[in-house]
């Protein structure tokens, strides 16, 4: 029997304490199960990746693409149009 601060603290029984280490040890096998399949999944992926483009050949060459998204004016354009040289009053009404 432990003693701590006063208390008595009673030994876990072996049942629990092998209930505990095999809900541990299969929280990490499933955890590694998990990453090993995410691994070998990706794994497979670039490998038919890869041989698609090596099958693929080669492109006939053609021309550039366009920019289909023509450059637009900026929303708030960082210099004012000149003013007209009679539009010089301070207060406009």
């Amino acid at each position: 029997m432990f003693v701590f601060n006063g208390q008595n603290l009673k030994q876990l029984p072996l049942r629990a304490k092998i209930g505990v280490f095999l809900a541990i040890t299969l929280g990490i096998t499933l955890l590694f199960l998990f990453g090993i399949t995410f691994l070998v999944i990706a794994l497979i992926g670039g490998v038919i990746t890869m041989v698609a483009n090596l099958f693929r050949g080669s492109r006939p060459q053609s021309r550039p693409m366009s920019n289909p998204f023509p450059p637009r004016r900026p929303p708030f354009p960082k210099s004012r149009p000149p003013r007209k040289m009679d539009d010089d009053d301070v207060i406009d009404i």
